[in-house]
């Protein structure tokens, strides 16, 4: 008989079903730790035309950017403005510096490691966090991360967005499965980087069995977080295209939270969840669905989800 889902039986000592990356923090830091998204790299292998490669079909000219206006600013200009925002909102102490936007490991190698250690020295910015792809981590990047995180944190985010390739060739992300499998691993062979990975759901041709093997991979490649991303509509992207000629539909948030349990259900407990869900930047360049644009509400909507069918994550991993 299914134990009521009043009852707590999940393994965590906090009230969420899952591991929030705040907990985590409080773990590595023994406080609240906030990050400071900047804007520095410019473009990506897609936007470049290497080998041929085109832009991701669900990418704005921003580039995931959290501020994109922002791009014309120093990078410690950005930084003195947001840490002083989130320092007054949240009472925050310490800062982790995220270079969000693009690819921030593409070309300009030394460019890009002398901005990660300049930040280094910013009052109360105690890390840097890194957006990247998985096939853009050459060795010389790889060096530069060993080197920081003897003295710092250092995590480096791959957009893998799946492990499907047929999936991956119709987001046009330009790397295979293999690749994404292989850049965790060089990373994970740096003992102290941490490392997430991104993920998209709602794709075509996406099913439980998908969902379920996918958790189980990144478990038994030890990640360290998950930061997990609906597949959503921005203007003037390739995926506009196809929604308007109605070749791609979204999912609808009650759908989309079951996948996100199918996958959590999964998942060792061990590994944080850093986002449950998308929330689009710029209103106004959402097409679709209109969830995407509530901040709150997804992400308390996928708790309830957890809650009423009794799941947490890591209730049917095979092993933690």
């Amino acid at each position: 008989m299914q134990q009521s889902a009043s009852v707590r039986t999940y393994p965590f000592d906090h009230d969420k079903r899952y591991y929030p990356l705040s907990q985590r923090y409080r773990l590595l830091f023994n406080q609240r730790v906030f990050k400071i998204s900047v804007s520095v790299a410019q473009t990506c292998p897609n936007r470049q035309g290497t080998h041929g490669m085109k832009a991701c079909i669900f990418c704005d000219e921003w580039g995931a950017a959290a501020y994109h206006a922002d791009a014309q600013k120093s990078l410690s200009d950005q930084i003195s403005l947001h840490r002083e925002i989130i320092r007054k909102r949240y009472n925050a102490d310490k800062f982790l510096v995220y270079f969000q936007a693009y690819t921030n490991t593409f070309g300009r190698g030394q460019e890009f490691t002398s901005m990660y250690q300049s930040v280094l020295l910013e009052d109360d910015v105690i890390g840097i966090v890194v957006g990247t792809r998985p096939d853009c981590l050459p060795l010389g990047i790889l060096k530069t991360f060993q080197k920081i995180a003897e003295t710092h944190f250092v995590s480096v985010e791959l957009g893998v967005q799946s492990f499907d390739d047929q999936q991956l060739l119709f987001l046009e992300r330009g790397h295979d499965s293999a690749c994404s499998i292989a850049a965790i691993k060089k990373l994970k062979a740096l003992p102290t980087v941490d490392v997430c990975v991104h993920l998209m759901f709602g794709l075509p041709g996406e099913t439980d069995e998908q969902l379920c093997r996918t958790a189980v991979l990144l478990s038994e490649l030890r990640v360290d977080g998950v930061k997990l991303h609906n597949l959503h509509v921005l203007k003037g992207t390739p995926l506009d295209g196809l929604y308007n000629q109605g070749l791609f539909q979204p999912v609808e948030l009650e759908a989309y939270a079951r996948k996100v349990s199918v996958f959590l259900e999964h998942l060792s407990p061990q590994i944080a969840v850093h986002r449950l869900t998308a929330v689009a930047n710029r209103w106004d360049d959402l097409v679709a669905p209109a969830w995407t644009k509530e901040k709150m509400r997804p992400a308390q909507f996928i708790e309830e989800y957890l809650t009423a069918h009794d799941i947490w994550q890591g209730k049917s991993a095979a092993f933690y």
